[in-house]
């Protein structure tokens, strides 16, 4: 608890600040689902696209009714159309029906820090890395807090990323029979001023799926955690350095490549937001 001693300077802008993160709330972190550390799993993707790239990042894990899942995406364009370029729809096609996210809502990021730590950025909106302690909503909120502090969320203002997030609860039975091939996430992005679009079609992961990257940072210490950020950062510097010697669409080595590199992010990403959550 933060106990105010004295109405000067510092304590009115330790007030705003703590009003200000609780209305940011709803946007950033309101969902039915809450995610635990048992059985998490994330990954981060990036694509990139002819006019445009998309980031994304997908939380799920298993619950008693079956598998929670949430996706959040942000879509940048090139040169002076780079923040024309909005994600417009999340969706899951499962056996050819279209599910519909149970809410899809806004979330902002400063560019610099978009740049500089993509997936945790991606991960904070979707609230990981919670601690254990207290309820989803109660950790989500602290997180909030940490991450308007930092700068890694932003509110609406101008010059700000503005991204997406949503969340699927899908039912055993759902669950069980997704398939590899044909079931996707669709997200379509757009440039509503020049009326362009794309849809970004990702496989519906699964538990324990090889790809994805299991929360194992929750007992490292805030320099261990730093250090590892570090480390990782230089190990995907030096991944692209190479990837920039193929060519992209058609090279497999590019794509090989480029799944270690969102492996990387995603580990990243993850220990980033302990980081955090530990200041």
């Amino acid at each position: 608890m933060i106990e105010i001693m004295k109405n000067d300077g510092y304590s009115m802008r330790v007030k705003y600040f703590l009003i200000v993160s609780a209305a940011v709330l709803s946007v950033i972190l309101s969902a039915s689902v809450s995610f635990s550390q048992n059985e998490e799993e994330a990954q981060y993707r990036k694509f990139k696209l002819e006019n445009a790239s998309c980031d994304v990042g997908l939380l799920y894990k298993n619950t008693p009714e079956g598998t929670g899942l949430g996706i959040s995406a942000i879509a940048t364009g090139k040169g002076a159309q780079f923040r024309r370029w909005k994600v417009t729809e999340i969706k899951l096609c499962i056996d050819g029906r279209i599910l519909k996210a149970e809410g899809i809502k806004k979330f902002y990021v400063r560019e610099e820090s978009f740049w500089r730590v993509p997936a945790a950025v991606l991960f904070v909106a979707l609230g990981i890395a919670d601690s254990g302690n207290g309820s989803g909503l109660e950790n989500g909120i602290g997180k909030a807090g940490v991450a308007l502090g930092m700068g890694l969320l932003a509110l609406q203002a101008k010059g700000d990323i503005e991204g997406k997030r949503a969340f699927f609860n899908l039912d055993k039975k759902t669950a069980e029979n997704i398939q590899d091939g044909r079931d996707a996430i669709e997200i379509r992005i757009e440039d509503e001023r020049l009326h362009l679009k794309d849809t970004i079609k990702i496989g519906i992961p699964k538990i324990r799926s090889g790809a994805a990257v299991k929360d194992d940072y929750s007992r490292m210490g805030q320099d261990d955690l730093i250090k590892l950020v570090d480390t990782l950062k230089y190990e995907i510097e030096s991944l692209e350095k190479e990837q920039a010697s193929y060519k992209y669409g058609a090279d497999p080595g590019y794509d090989r490549i480029q799944r270690e590199i969102e492996e990387l992010q995603a580990r990243r990403g993850m220990a980033y937001n302990r980081w955090l959550e530990k200041r």
